[in-house]
């Protein structure tokens, strides 16, 4: 009778209804073949609920401990292509696979019972039991299911993001818990927004843990890698995985937090790194955050922050070395030099604190601090704050008698102007360029300005014909142009300037689509919503089956062909697009009683019309895991 009072998602008490008053779960549905059905009872004690994730080492289960009486997560071994299930819900290795069988079984028994054994850290979920049963191996731990994931919580903000201050405090005892994982000799290899989960009192904790062979390509198991997320070498192109693969997820992670996109993947970096920072996170962030970024994100194993100790330094900076860094980047480099992935001895230095903040019983490492003498970082505080001094007083000398040389030329307006911090040679926007190359022949002065209007202002900003004599002002506004191309400058065509002038450009930054709008709108009417609005490619195909006739119609996802990659996407996290880009909009598609609705698979939606590539960011899917979509 205790059985059929849970919400086998939740897990909470609903007594006789049908559908669960708190996550809406349907009593009434099944777990499909291979999973094991709801209400299944493993190692004596633990009743299976609905299906969290599957991948190819084996799947996650909510679950409830009937001892206890509380919720917690079952993890089960059911590695794909070498098991299948047989009578009794029993796992069967298939014919030849013993070995890999054994393998990965005494993987998965290794891993939980290392991770049984570390205590003390608030970011590591617990794990309460490893046992085997049904013929494979389980294990259990903290049931974190009334939680967010990181990319829901982000998600939930208005901008997408969240500032530095803010992250510290989510992200600084998640890279203590790393550095213990390390300790014990296990590499996570999963890190990304979907794998933390910030709980119910707001702090981030780690899930997702599998052996190693699910986290790279071309192993015995499917791989289950985060593009974006996942460092170059666990896509076989480096040297095997270690701590610093978990460096590059943590920094890619932090990366997505603080400027709200996904990081370009580690494997296109490699022949074209255009990784970068924004200009106005760039004027936002502490120097130090930035240079820790970098080194964490340098594509090359051998190049990258070495552990979570050294990472948690350079993200520990002091006011002080803070005001070095940023010295350092304003004086010594210039915008197209700062921050490259690709020549980490750029980098800006950077003077680590002791980290003493141990309060509000977050899980911080304090750092000793040495008995006597100097500190190395204080000498080398000491010395590069002499260099950038002298830079500086260089620096305002050659100023100063450039500025009596040149009484006649045209002067910004607000006396100076703001570079973009960019992580490798180009320039991304919000900033003005003002490098000079003398290998560029200089154009007779004084300068004619061209037109500029139409034209793409990546292409002008980082072309050194323009940049050589012109600095340019980024403003971005919405427009009917494409995204990226230059709406209006502020000086016209053939207006005559000295060196260096600076000009403003208004660039297309497109326009908002109303996704919120747009749910759960008949899709003629969405159509109509977008057109008004200015978008001219627009189309809607039948997705979803319903057998619900209040659902007829109407839209539940929307989605975009990237003229980049020609791929299907879900709307970028800025919500923009160019009014030229062909929207599609999915909807719900009516069902005759006499109908059944096809079983989906992993990455395709149903219908007829629908491309088999489905999209893969942040528009809501099926729970294409089960096929039947978790409620």
């Amino acid at each position: 009778m205790e059985k059929e009072k849970l919400c086998l998602r939740c897990m909470r008490k609903i007594g006789n209804n049908t559908s669960c008053p708190y996550c809406r779960n349907d009593r009434n549905d099944i777990q499909k073949e291979p999973y094991l059905p709801l209400k299944t009872v493993v190692g004596g004690r633990y009743l299976v609920g609905k299906l969290v994730s599957t991948n190819g080492e084996g799947s996650t289960y909510n679950a409830f401990d009937m001892e206890t009486k509380t919720p917690v997560t079952l993890r089960e071994l059911y590695p794909k292509g070498i098991v299948s299930r047989g009578e009794g819900h029993y796992c069967l290795v298939n014919v030849g696979k013993a070995s890999e069988f054994i393998e990965a079984k005494d993987s998965f028994l290794k891993l939980w019972r290392k991770l049984a054994t570390i205590k003390g850290y608030k970011a590591l979920t617990p794990v309460y039991d490893v046992f085997e049963d049904l013929g494979t191996v389980y294990s259990v731990s903290e049931f974190l299911g009334e939680g967010q994931t990181l990319r829901e919580y982000l998600l939930d903000k208005a901008q997408g993001y969240i500032s530095w201050e803010e992250a510290r405090v989510l992200f600084m005892p998640v890279l203590s818990a790393i550095g213990e994982l390390h300790k014990e000799g296990i590499i996570h290899g999963g890190i990304c927004p979907t794998t933390l989960v910030v709980d119910v009192n707001g702090q981030m904790r780690i899930t997702g843990y599998c052996t190693n062979d699910v986290r790279v390509e071309k192993t015995v198991l499917d791989c289950e890698i985060f593009d974006g997320y996942a460092a170059v070498e666990q896509y076989g192109l480096s040297s095997g995985i270690g701590t610093y693969t978990d460096i590059y997820a943590f920094a890619a992670v932090l990366y997505r937090t603080l400027i709200g996109s996904t990081p370009i993947s580690a494997a296109s970096r490699l022949t074209n790194d255009k990784l970068m920072i924004p200009g106005k996170f760039a004027e936002q962030l502490p120097a130090y955050v930035i240079n820790a970024l970098v080194n964490a994100l340098q594509i090359l194993p051998e190049d990258r922050t070495a552990s979570a100790d050294d990472l948690r330094g350079e993200l520990s900076a002091s006011p002080a070395a803070a005001g070095t860094a940023a010295a350092a980047y304003s004086a010594v480099y210039s915008p197209f030099e700062s921050n490259s992935f690709n020549n980490p001895q750029n980098n800006a230095p950077v003077v680590p604190q002791t980290f003493d903040e141990v309060s509000d019983g977050n899980d911080f490492e304090q750092y000793d601090e040495e008995p006597q003498g100097f500190k190395t970082s204080t000498v080398v505080a000491f010395v590069v704050s002499a260099v950038i001094c002298l830079a500086i007083i260089i620096a305002v000398i050659l100023g100063f008698k450039s500025c009596k040389g040149n009484e006649g030329d045209d002067v910004d307006e607000n006396g100076s102007t703001t570079a973009p911090t960019t992580m490798n040679s180009g320039i991304v926007n919000n900033g003005t360029t003002s490098a000079f190359d003398d290998s560029v022949e200089k154009e007779s002065l004084p300068y004619s300005i061209p037109n500029f209007r139409g034209k793409n202002a990546d292409e002008i900003i980082n072309n050194p014909k323009y940049s050589d004599v012109l600095s340019f002002n980024v403003v971005y506004v919405d427009s009917d142009e494409d995204i990226g191309v230059i709406v209006s400058q502020d000086k016209n065509e053939g207006t005559l300037i000295g060196s260096k002038s600076t000009i403003r450009l208004e660039v297309s930054q497109g326009k908002v689509v109303p996704v919120d709008d747009l749910n759960n709108m008949n899709y003629e009417d969405a159509i109509a919503l977008l057109e008004d609005a200015g978008f001219t490619n627009v189309t809607a195909q039948p997705g979803r089956m319903s057998t619900t006739l209040s659902q007829d119609n109407r839209v539940y996802s929307v989605v975009y062909v990237n003229p980049d990659t020609d791929a299907w996407e879900n709307i970028p996290i800025t919500g923009r697009l160019s009014v030229s880009d062909e929207i599609v909009l999915y909807y719900y598609e009516s069902q005759t009683p006499e109908e059944t609705e096809p079983e989906t698979t992993e990455g395709t939606t149903t219908g007829s019309d629908v491309p088999t590539t489905a999209p893969v960011t942040d528009a809501p899917q099926n729970d294409t895991t089960t096929g039947e979509g978790l409620e």
